[in-house]
């Protein structure tokens, strides 16, 4: 999945989120088994002028605008080790990596998915306290 910041283009930045099915242990070196690549690949598809918009359009030239990548994926025994190859460093409280490829000018953060969900109910947690609804 693609996401702009904005509907108009050129672009102002883009953004790849890559999915991963849950409890996938099969990470490996190369496009068709690391998620990482896969999303920096989709990257560079998209400032090479090889995506297009929903509208069938071709994306404008967008060598130079800067690059985000999340993936979000549980962080098994493979994707550890992918994390690492890649050069991530471990977020604080080790449900995720973070990093910045220069070679692909892109922000890439690994987003486990016991991460999503309790920043979610972090986030949230305020407005379910206010009225008293239950969190869990």
């Amino acid at each position: 999945m693609l996401v702009s910041d904005k509907k108009n283009l050129p672009l102002a930045s883009i953004t790849v989120v890559e999915i991963k099915r849950p409890m996938r242990n099969d990470a490996a070196e190369g496009e068709e088994k690391d998620p990482i690549d896969q999303a920096l690949t989709y990257l560079e598809r998209v400032r090479d002028r090889q995506a297009k918009t929903s509208n069938g359009l071709l994306i404008p030239n967008s060598k130079d605008v800067p690059g985000f990548c999340y993936i979000l994926c549980d962080l098994t025994s493979t994707m550890l080790k992918r994390c690492k190859n890649w050069d991530l460093t471990a977020t604080a409280d080790h449900m995720g990596y973070f990093g910045y490829n220069k070679n692909y000018s892109a922000f890439i953060e690994v987003i486990s998915y016991n991460r999503l969900v309790q920043s979610a109910k972090e986030r949230n947690k305020a407005f379910f306290d206010k009225p008293g609804l239950p969190t869990t």
